[in-house]
């Protein structure tokens, strides 16, 4: 109604501004209406024509409704999610409408931890980058990295469907009219649009050609792209004659290619032959067998080995699992559960790990199904590991072989420092690995410091873990606030809560768990006067509190009453001090504290034995800084203070859940007994979560 209410002679630069707005708005209608009104309200210089007005309404693209809501995911419930929105839908070819603005809303109102994408950045200097990140049978999801000015070629999209969401900095897209004469006639531009962080599209053919970049020369940009289903080759453009040629998108080639290389340049990437031994068994069946019948001891160290010597991939499972990577080699996790993790590892030519090890306790098994790799076994001593985290390459290799397709599973002893690798400069490699205990990231030391490799994400991953078991030290769980609750309950279902096994794994989930911060700053609120408590969950178990701190806020000394204490500090710094009855004070801090209260002008003085039952002495303190967890027993005597010099958040976990607390006076020993209201309303200036 606004809209149609304007004269054509308000301005085009309104209009520019309406197109952002409208672009960018993730609110309400009303709140729309109202903004757009505000906008118009403006005067500006040249009038606009009607041939303006159409040219700006055809390149503006609204969805019909906002996102409704916000989905805080990591990328395995992201690819499963969208596993479940493909599911028996028609892969031949583009989506229809209806799919697409589902998938696009979808994307849109996904929020990805940075923690956990940044782990799949890899930026060069002379092209953008994509990396493997998820996959299915249905469609693939990459994470292409874009640096200041980099550009895709305009390209087609076969017959697959594209979505583009930005997850850091800006992405421009270009949509040209598809060519009906290629090579006869520059490409013709129907639409640009610049695309800032979670903001989504969509495209296929019948939109045109499109060409994606970075249009920035400041800040790079990073973007996350399904393609369903999945496709191989595609028509790139010139845009001053329309020229087209088909090029393969395989990410089977040498690192030395700058650009899409031609199919003709692609090298023979033929599946392996299929034995027909009655004897063999598929990959998921050995996925299978392996979750189902082995224990992680002597004999399933020996069955393991057993089955991979069976194995090979059926035609239907080489087109499921196996993926390239156009940089690294990937790692897609095929099974997880408290005994084993099960890997598919795809190397194209000239892909090698960094040298590293698998831990002091873990097993690992490996079967090469395509093409060769080789493994270098490097000497090892503490000198070279305190080396090694310093940064510096200080590996002697101590034994090197060659391991083919055919030849027999590969047994690793723990702790052993090594690199696997393909050697070859133009034949991908193809090999199952198994883990017990169960692992996922490989991390690695390099002049940078730590790095981690992570997994490819398989849409119908065998994920059969309960909870987080200490087996699982190492690696960081990327989670949501409700998802981190289902994990609590899980831990502490059925279990003593007295159980120091328990308070490890506890201690453990804590330090490895991501919450998004854009999740739990929407929690968060500073109060002036004191340091505030946001109850995120509560069972019979346990009570998960985010603790807002402004600068210099803190708590008096007190206790839990009997509760267990878990603290995680998720921004900023904190000083814990720990207390201890004094039970029997000398002589000399007996007078101190009377004199002192005499100066205060308090002539009402406790007894001599009041001091010695309830007073309290500093006997520890220590700075809990970001992403550290610490521990506190139920006896603790406490307080923590803000001394970071600006607003601070953790995350304090309780079991029991923590409903009432005594605070000491340190002077006078003094105690006063705190109840904490089980509902909070921020209203009441009674309510005592700041106690």
């Amino acid at each position: 109604e606004t809209l149609a209410a304007l004269p054509l002679t308000e301005k085009k630069k309104e209009l520019e501004m309406l197109h952002r707005l409208l672009r960018g708005a993730r609110k309400s209608r009303e709140s729309l209406v109202s903004r757009v009104s505000v906008s118009f309200r403006r005067s500006l210089s040249r009038s606009v024509t009607k041939a303006d007005i159409a040219k700006l309404d055809h390149a503006i693209r609204i969805p019909e409704d906002p996102p409704c809501q916000t989905r805080f995911l990591d990328f395995s419930s992201l690819v499963a999610g969208l596993r479940d929105m493909f599911e028996g839908k028609d892969m031949t070819g583009p989506q229809d409408p209806e799919t697409a603005a589902k998938v696009t809303e979808y994307l849109s109102s996904v929020r990805l931890n940075p923690k956990e994408w940044e782990q799949y950045t890899n930026f060069v200097g002379h092209r953008y980058t994509r990396t493997l990140v998820g996959f299915d049978p249905n469609f693939v999801v990459l994470l292409l990295c874009w640096e200041r000015g980099q550009e895709s070629p305009i390209h087609s999209h076969s017959n697959s469907s594209c979505w583009v969401k930005v997850l850091d900095g800006q992405l421009q897209e270009s949509i040209f009219d598809f060519p009906s004469d290629p090579g006869n006639k520059p490409l013709k531009l129907t639409q640009q649009e610049i695309f800032s962080p979670n903001q989504a599209t969509y495209i296929d053919n019948s939109y045109g050609v499109h060409q994606m970049g970075n249009p920035r020369m400041d800040i790079p940009c990073v973007s996350l792209h399904v393609y369903a289903p999945a496709y191989s080759a595609c028509y790139i453009f010139d845009r001053i004659t329309g020229a087209r040629k088909l090029v393969s998108l395989a990410t089977v080639y040498s690192n030395s290619k700058e650009t899409p290389v031609e199919i003709s340049e692609i090298g023979d990437v033929s599946k392996p032959t299929i034995l027909g031994n009655v004897d063999k068994i598929s990959l998921d069946t050995f996925v299978e067998r392996v979750s189902s019948e082995l224990e992680a001891d002597s004999k399933g160290k020996d069955t393991i080995g057993e089955l991979l010597e069976k194995l090979v991939l059926s035609p239907d499972e080489w087109e499921r699992y196996v993926q390239f990577g156009e940089d690294h080699y990937t790692r897609s996790l095929l099974l997880v559960n408290e005994k084993f993790s099960i890997m598919l590892l795809c190397w194209g030519p000239g892909q090698t790990t960094p040298p590293h090890r698998h831990g002091d306790e873990r097993q690992s098994w490996f079967k090469v199904l395509r093409g060769n790799l080789e493994m270098t076994h490097f000497k090892d001593c503490p000198v070279r590991r305190m080396k090694q985290c310093s940064g510096e390459e200080v590996f002697d290799v101590e034994k090197s072989y060659s391991i083919a397709a055919g030849d027999p599973a590969v047994y690793e002893a723990p702790s052993e420092m090594h690199q696997l690798g393909n050697v070859s400069t133009d034949i991908p490699a193809v090999s199952v690995h198994v883990y017990s205990p169960p692992y996922l990231e490989l991390t690695y030391h390099c002049e940078e410091g730590e790095k981690k490799i992570p997994v490819v994400h398989y849409g119908q991953m065998f994920n059969q873990m309960e909870t987080f078991g200490d087996k699982w030290r190492g690696c960081d769980i990327f989670s949501n606030l409700e998802s981190f609750q289902s994990l609590l309950t899980q831990a502490f279902h059925g279990k003593d809560p007295h159980d120091p096994e328990l308070h490890s794994r506890i201690t453990n989930l804590m330090a490895h768990v991501q919450i998004n911060p854009e999740e739990w700053k929407a929690q968060a609120q500073l109060q002036e006067k004191h340091f505030t408590r946001v109850l995120i969950g509560q069972t019979e178990d346990w009570m998960l509190i985010l603790t807002c701190w402004d600068k210099d806020q803190g708590t008096p000394i007190h206790d839990h009453q009997g509760s267990y204490n878990w603290i995680k500090v998720l921004h900023g710094d904190l000083l814990e001090e720990n207390f201890q009855l004094n039970n029997g004070l000398g002589e000399l801090e007996l007078e101190r504290r009377r004199k002192l209260e005499n100066a205060q002008g308090n002539t009402d003085l406790k007894e001599e034995v009041d001091y010695q039952e309830n007073s309290v002495k500093l006997v520890r303190s220590g700075l809990i800084t970001k992403d550290s967890v610490t521990f506190l027993n139920r006896d603790i005597i406490h307080r923590i203070r803000n001394v970071s010099g600006r607003p601070t958040f953790s995350l304090h976990l309780y079991s029991p859940p923590y409903t009432k607390a005594k605070a000491y006076d340190y002077i006078s020993g003094d105690t006063t007994l705190v109840f904490l209201p089980r509902d909070r309303d921020p209203s009441d200036p009674n309510h005592s979560w700041h106690i």
